[in-house]
């Protein structure tokens, strides 16, 4: 009897060891093609390694998620404020939390747009031809909360109030920029990434002074050493120039 108690502990042990450590990441949607990027190059480096999952969505949305125990392992916040408070809740692993990139914002309208967002800027988008403009919901995505701060500095929130089009998150934002509204306010990361600069819309890149900074951090929610070894690899010099690419302004070099 007791012999068969230990080999059955020692065969569950075994497949404990065995089991695959499945990195779940929350990510903010302006990652969307990074992300994507930096997941394959990963796999490249280390093609042994466990499964990585990537959800995109809102950082707003994603916190309240973890929070209701939603099972991520590692968390990448567009809004520094969503990580560092389940930091302060207990929820994370502590001296996991990061800088990893700063957010940029741009104006931008779609090919063949009357108005000259290039050169006007915001005030493009009080043209009257301009009566739809994409932007995420700022009540739970950092990038409305910043487009409504752009806004504000140009004293133009109030005007263009009338003729927003809330998305879920900056990703759906830009969907509907450039299908359902006449332009929008959305990440420079996704309009660098190549399949969406190849619409051809222009865009006017905002000033980082002029909005609400978008300081992006990552955390890991539960320790695994795929996840640990994720984390790592995304704070790597490798890591950092591809954030660079899609016009991501990184930590300390601003």
């Amino acid at each position: 009897m007791v012999k068969s108690l230990f080999c059955t502990v020692l065969v569950a042990l075994a497949l404990g060891g065995a089991r695959a450590e499945t990195a779940q990441v929350a990510a903010a949607s302006d990652l969307k093609f990074v992300l994507d990027e930096l997941i394959s190059r990963y796999r490249q480096l280390y093609p042994t390694a466990d499964p990585v999952q990537v959800s995109y969505g809102s950082s707003g949305n994603f916190a309240a998620q973890i929070r209701n125990g939603a099972p991520f392992t590692m968390f990448l916040s567009a809004d520094s404020s969503y990580a560092r408070k389940l930091e302060e809740a207990g929820l994370t692993v502590r001296g996991t939390r990061r800088d990893y990139a700063i957010g940029r914002l741009v104006i931008w309208v779609p090919k063949g747009s009357p108005v000259d967002v290039a050169r006007l800027g915001p005030a493009a988008l009080n043209d009257p031809r301009v009566r739809k403009i994409a932007i995420a919901n700022p009540a739970h995505a950092p990038y409305g909360q910043a487009a409504l701060s752009l806004l504000r500095s140009y004293k133009l929130e109030s005007t263009l109030k009338g003729k927003f089009v809330l998305a879920e998150n900056i990703a759906q934002a830009a969907q509907f920029a450039s299908t359902a509204a006449d332009g929008g306010i959305l990440a420079y990361s996704l309009v660098k990434a190549p399949s969406f600069a190849a619409l051809g819309g222009e865009y006017w890149l905002a000033p980082l002074g002029q909005h609400q900074r978008l300081q992006q951090q990552m955390v890991i929610i539960k320790n695994g050493e795929n996840t640990r070894r994720l984390w790592s690899f995304l704070l790597s010099p490798r890591a950092r120039e591809v954030f660079r690419q899609y016009g991501f302004v990184l930590p300390r070099e601003q």
